[in-house]
């Protein structure tokens, strides 16, 4: 490994390990199902939105049905009964 790809693997280490607690961040990216959320999955989720900014409401509706059709396999699959996904 190379400089550039242990720094980049560094970088992905420390954003797992630092943690924000839900009540200081915006509802968008609070994590309903433990008191904290990853600063990776922060990141992720801006990195979403900001690749959504430069999306047509037609390819936007269409990545959200993709999103829900996935999710809904993935309760199937698990022998759960589906749940319905708020928008």
């Amino acid at each position: 490994m190379n400089a550039k790809q242990l720094f980049k693997e560094l970088d992905k280490c420390l954003n797992e390990c630092f943690l924000w607690p839900n009540d200081i961040l915006p509802e968008e990216f609070q994590d309903n199902r433990s008191d904290y959320v990853a600063q990776a999955d922060i990141i992720r989720k801006c990195d979403e939105r900001d690749a959504r900014q430069w999306l047509s409401a037609e390819q936007e509706d269409s990545i959200e049905r993709a999103s829900r059709v996935e999710a809904y396999a993935a309760q199937i699959a698990e022998g759960k009964e589906i749940s319905y996904i708020p928008r």
